[in-house]
């Protein structure tokens, strides 16, 4: 009976924490919250949506005909803002990190009833209803706050525990009282169910939107490929043809890494993506011939089948 006790009572005793945060941990720690967010998941969302369409003006303004006129500055300015965007985790943490470093270290306790610190300066007690889920990284344990938003987060690095067996036994506190936030992912939730159901959704889409763009490449080329239906010089349409068959190479590919780890998925979309790259790659077949006149306005195909590059 006695051991009985005293077992249950090494079980019960409070996980000690004695730490500083650093920046990096701080910024970690922001970015796994952005992760488990709606905001998050939809800022970081928006932000490759903006470097994929200001890539594709890009490539589409260099490629035409007008390519001397192409606004630099505007792309400039664009990979300055999504630059600025990347780095503002980092950003922020340096201003939490200004924050921490006046209130000096931090010594805490993790239990059952709560999480509590203390600094030089001043203590809290942080009851679980407080919060609802918590993130693991592989330095960090991150608490987020009820909202969907996770305004409040509490940041538990790994290191300020002086036994590395102490890292089990507060996982093991943080999973007793707290939802991990990735069991939402976990296969056969409603949540993997829905999200499955929209990779599979999205990567049909980008299939069909890679095909679209391999069939844009081919009517591109159409006059300068049949100068016998259409004779004389004709407009350079090459380099745009050639970027539409990247960017639909990558719509293939972003189809089949969609679907990666779905096993019934990947097979069916490996074997409509090697359908659809044939396609391209036929396509690649007639433009290949082409492409030396990249920087030239017009382009017309001669007697013997080469073609000659002509600038007005």
């Amino acid at each position: 009976m006695a051991e009985g006790q005293e077992t249950n009572a090494v079980a019960e005793r409070p996980v000690e924490l004695a730490y500083r945060p650093t920046v990096g941990e701080l910024a970690s720690a922001l970015r796994a919250r952005a992760r488990s967010t709606g905001a998050g998941r939809f800022q970081r969302g928006a932000l490759v949506w903006t470097v994929a369409v200001t890539t594709v003006g890009a490539l589409l303004s260099a490629a035409g005909s007008s390519h001397r006129d192409t606004p630099w500055p505007l792309y400039a300015g664009v990979v300055v803002f999504v630059a600025f965007m990347t780095a503002v985790p980092w950003l922020q943490a340096r201003r939490l990190h200004r924050l921490a470093e006046r209130q000096g270290d931090i010594c805490g306790t993790v239990d059952d009833t709560g999480v509590r610190l203390t600094t030089a300066h001043s203590s809290a007690s942080l009851d679980w209803h407080l919060y609802s889920r918590y993130v693991e990284t592989p330095e960090l344990f991150v608490l987020l706050s009820a909202d969907k938003s996770a305004v409040g987060f509490v940041v538990l690095p790994k290191r300020a525990v002086a036994d590395p067996e102490e890292v089990d036994r507060l996982r093991a506190v943080l999973d007793r009282r707290l939802v991990r936030a990735d069991d939402a992912e976990a296969p056969g939730s409603p949540r993997s169910r829905g999200r499955a159901v929209g990779r599979g959704v999205a990567s049909a889409g980008l299939l069909l939107l890679g095909l679209l763009l391999f069939f844009f490449a081919f009517a591109a080329v159409q006059h300068a490929a049949h100068p016998d239906r259409f004779p004389g010089i004709q407009n350079n349409t090459a380099p745009i043809s050639a970027v539409m068959l990247g960017l639909g190479a990558l719509a293939v590919a972003g189809a089949w890494w969609l679907v990666r780890r779905m096993t019934a998925m990947r097979i069916v979309t490996a074997v409509l993506a090697v359908l659809v790259l044939l396609a391209g790659g036929a396509i690649l077949y007639r433009v290949g011939p082409m492409l030396h006149c990249w920087g030239s306005d017009r382009i017309a195909r001669g007697p013997e089948g080469a073609y000659v590059c002509y600038d007005f």
